[in-house]
This record gives structure tokens, C-alpha cells and sequence, in this order.
């Protein structure tokens, strides 16, 4: 979204405006309209943390419950967590390091048959643990459209070159005595790169379906979408009940965050300076619901 970034209008503390902008940038807006009525939701779910997880945690709960009365072996609706997210931190590391360690120069102490098979054990670490997020990734839940199916696609295609650029250009400074761990260490890193690859084909599948971003996130992982209008009116029940608990317990935040979102939609040309004018008057929104477009 043009706004991210944005300087503070109220002198508010970083924490929060990231949080803002995380929101905002896979928000989709139709209209400014829309923009303007999923300001109070917005400036709700950033002051606290802990309130956006409870709201991942009831979309969740009211998607599965839908998916169980249709189908009771329907898999489990997978939120993701900070370990989630500290897991792909971990993942990203991981493949990137596993690169560097074959880049080792000729005149490093550190040689090139002593760390391929650690190498190749962190590339195939890495790919198990984008497996193993992938259903969180494609729901949007992990880190919205921030992170793409190309993530993939590129670590697999990364691994292949690196295992393929050791095998022609440097096989020879292994030697006999070091060749079965240094094969072991280049299957693994072709497993690494095959498995990343796959992965990334139906990754890119997931991320045409646009579930990941926009009022469609909400019931992107309904196994029937005739089923939509029983999770909104759920999660409307949870913003019965959580919006005016929120005013009542912070007002002053709440009202100061979405000040803070007004600025950001008008700096991303989403709503008009007269607009952002007329709405920063208002003190609490005609109704608390989840959004719809």
C-alpha cells in the first residue's frame, strides 16, 4: 500500500504503525467507502497484539466448525502462530547459510568436503520447514501476501545451482577420503532443490486463488463458499462483542490508532483529504461487524 512507511501524525510508537501497515498493505480495498468502515476494525486490531490473534484464532475455529458439519475428516484450519513465523525466519536462514557454506574460497581454512553434508542437511532443514508452514503461507495467516509462492521457487532453483556449480567446477578438491559425506551432502541438496520446486507448483496455485489478501481471506479455507455468510455472521458476533469491550478498555488508543490509519489511507490515495476530514470526527463506528468487501 502507497501509505506504509508513512511518518507518524501522532507521534505514535513504531511497534503499532508496523502493525498498521502489515494489515493495510493486504487489506484490498474496493473503494474508499470500504477503506473508511474497516478503519475502526483495523485501528482495533493494531493497538493490541493479542486481540488480532484472538480475531485469527475465531475466524479459524468458525471456518472449521463450517468445514466439520460438512465433511468431519476435513483437515484442521491451520492459524499460525510467532513460532510460525520464527520458524520461516529459521527456514530463510537456514537456506541462505546453506549456500554460503559452498561458497567457501579455496583458501579458507574451512573446506569445501567439510561442510557440504552440514550444507546439505540445513537446505533439506530448510525445505521440511517451508513443507511444513505451506499450509499456513497459502491461508495468508503466516505473513499474508509478504510471502510468495516464489520464496520457493527460488531457494529450489538456488540449491540446484549451488549443488550443480560444486559438482562441475569444484569436485575435485574433496578427494577420495571425503567423497561419501560430500555426495551425501549433494543429494541432499538435490532432494532440497527438487522438494522446494514442487512445493513452489502448488504454492503458485495457492497464490492464484487470492486467498491470502482482502475480505476473501476471511473464508478462503471453507471447503464449500456457500458457507461464507455463517462465518461472517460468527466473527460479527466476536465484534459484538470485542469492539466495545476495546472502547471501553482504550478509548483514547483506539481512537488515536485510527488517526493514525485515516493518515495512512489518505497518503495511499485510498479516500480524500474531506473524507479522512469527516471521518476522524466520528468516536465510535454505527456498528460493530466484520467486514464484507
Amino acid at each position: 500500500m502507497a501509505g506504509a512507511q508513512h511518518r507518524s501524525v501522532t507521534g505514535m510508537d513504531e511497534r503499532t504503525l508496523g502493525r498498521i501497515d502489515l494489515i493495510l498493505f493486504d487489506a484490498d480495498y474496493r473503494d474508499g467507502k470500504a477503506a473508511i468502515e474497516d478503519s475502526w476494525r483495523v485501528a482495533v486490531l493494531a493497538s493490541d497484539p493479542r486481540t488480532r490473534a484472538a480475531h485469527e484464532r475465531a475466524r479459524a475455529e468458525a471456518v472449521e466448525a463450517a468445514n466439520q458439519r460438512r465433511d468431519p475428516s476435513a483437515p484442521r484450519v491451520r492459524p499460525s502462530t510467532t513460532l510460525h513465523r520464527a520458524a520461516l525466519a529459521m527456514a530463510l536462514v537456514a537456506g541462505v547459510v546453506a549456500v554460503a557454506l559452498l561458497s567457501t574460497p579455496r583458501t579458507s581454512a574451512l573446506a569445501l568436503r567439510d561442510v557440504m553434508l552440514p550444507a546439505g542437511a540445513l537446505a533439506l532443514t530448510s525445505a521440511a520447514l517451508l513443507c511444513w508452514l505451506e499450509p499456513r503461507r497459502a491461508n495468508g495467516s503466516l505473513w499474508g501476501s509478504r510471502v510468495p509462492a516464489g520464496i520457493h521457487l527460488g531457494f529450489g532453483g538456488l540449491w540446484l545451482l549451488a549443488a550443480a556449480a560444486v559438482f562441475i567446477f569444484r569436485w575435485g578438491e574433496v578427494g577420495i577420503t571425503a567423497a561419501l559425506p560430500a555426495l551425501a551432502g549433494l543429494a541432499l541438496f538435490v532432494l532440497a532443490g527438487l522438494v522446494a520446486l514442487a512445493l513452489g507448483g502448488f504454492a503458485l496455485r495457492a497464490d492464484r486463488a487470492g486467498h491470502q489478501s482482502g475480505a476473501v481471506r476471511l473464508t478462503g479455507d471453507l471447503i464449500d463458499p456457500s458457507d461464507s455468510s455463517e462465518v461472517l455472521r460468527a466473527l460479527d458476533q466476536w465484534w459484538a462483542k470485542t469492539g466495545p469491550e476495546a472502547m471501553q478498555r482504550s478509548a483514547a488508543r483506539v481512537l488515536a490508532v485510527r488517526l493514525e490509519v485515516l493518515a495512512r489511507l489518505r497518503a495511499g490515495r485510498l479516500i480524500t483529504p474531506d473524507e479522512q476530514q469527516r471521518a476522524g470526527y466520528a468516536s465510535d463506528p454505527e456498528q460493530w461487524a466484520e467486514r464484507r468487501r
